[in-house]
């Protein structure tokens, strides 16, 4: 009985001892499981964290980007509103430059006009000066208009006459030789300078100048007429009658070819110069008193 019991007791002993190792083991398993699940949750928090922090961080990358893209819009669009200020103020410029120009260019054609009609109006006074005989007013006349105009060869010429008909020949000259350069194609200016050679007495001179004059225009009557004076100074009366002749053709109004005309047939005892003068009067009353 008591080897009974004894075994029973080890045996009841041994069952506690498997029941408390049971125990001990579920435990230990319960507590590896808690650990991992524990660690588990960790790592998903630390990869939702670090997922957060790459979201945040990217968020933070577009956040940046987009400033940056709207920091360049601002930029371009800045730049662009100053190019179109720049290019309105250019063309603003441009167009007062352009109006400028315009208003210059009208008030230009005005004065030139302006110039033109008061050069012309003052030739015409030095013209009627000078026919009646104020020299001195149609010097100072033809003084201004060259001032005006001061390549004009006409108002040279101009001076230059009145200034014969006061007997300063070599003012006179001066005058047609600024005439002669200005336009050497003017056949006044060289009839005239002949006259004024003429009346120094340099005939050699002069009869060049009326031969020049002749040659630019033919048909110039008064460069025959200052040439047929010429001719009579130098005693050849026929080269002389032969010129007021071709002056009267082609001017049959050339009171002063008639008279210069008749004046020398008298002289040479030709009674039909009385003719002429008669006509030369008729044509212009203030000749060959």
């Amino acid at each position: 009985m008591l080897a009974r019991r004894v075994r029973t007791l080890v045996g009841a002993v041994v069952v506690t001892v498997l029941l408390i190792g049971v125990g001990s083991y579920a435990f230990v398993r319960h507590m590896r499981v808690q650990q991992a699940e524990l660690k588990s949750e960790e790592d998903r928090r630390a990869a939702e964290e670090d997922r957060r922090a790459a979201e945040a961080e990217a968020n933070r990358k577009l956040e940046e980007a987009g400033k940056q893209r709207q920091a360049a819009e601002q930029e371009r669009q800045a730049r662009a509103a100053a190019e179109a200020e720049a290019k309105r103020k250019s063309d603003e410029v441009e167009q007062q430059r352009i109006a400028a120009l315009r208003v210059a260019e009208e008030e230009g054609k005005r004065a030139e006009a302006e110039a033109r009609t008061r050069y012309a109006a003052l030739v015409s006074q030095g013209n009627t000066d000078s026919k009646a005989g104020n020299y001195d007013r149609a010097i100072a006349d033809y003084n201004e208009a060259i001032r005006l105009d001061p390549k004009s060869a006409v108002a040279f010429i101009g001076r230059g006459d009145a200034y014969t008909n006061k007997g300063d020949h070599d003012r006179a000259l001066a005058d047609y030789n600024q005439a002669i350069r200005v336009d050497p194609k003017s056949a006044l200016a060289f009839s005239d300078r002949g006259v004024a050679y003429a009346n120094k007495g340099d005939y050699d001179r002069a009869l060049a100048d009326f031969n020049e004059a002749i040659r630019l225009v033919p048909k110039s009557a008064h460069a025959y007429r200052n040439r047929g004076v010429l001719y009579v100074h130098k005693g050849d009366n026929d080269r002389a009658i032969g010129d007021f002749n071709e002056a009267i053709r082609l001017d049959p109004n050339n009171a002063l070819a008639f008279c210069n005309r008749g004046k020398l047939k008298l002289n040479i005892n030709d009674a039909s110069g009385n003719a002429d003068i008669a006509k030369a009067r008729q044509l212009d009353p203030s000749v060959c008193q």
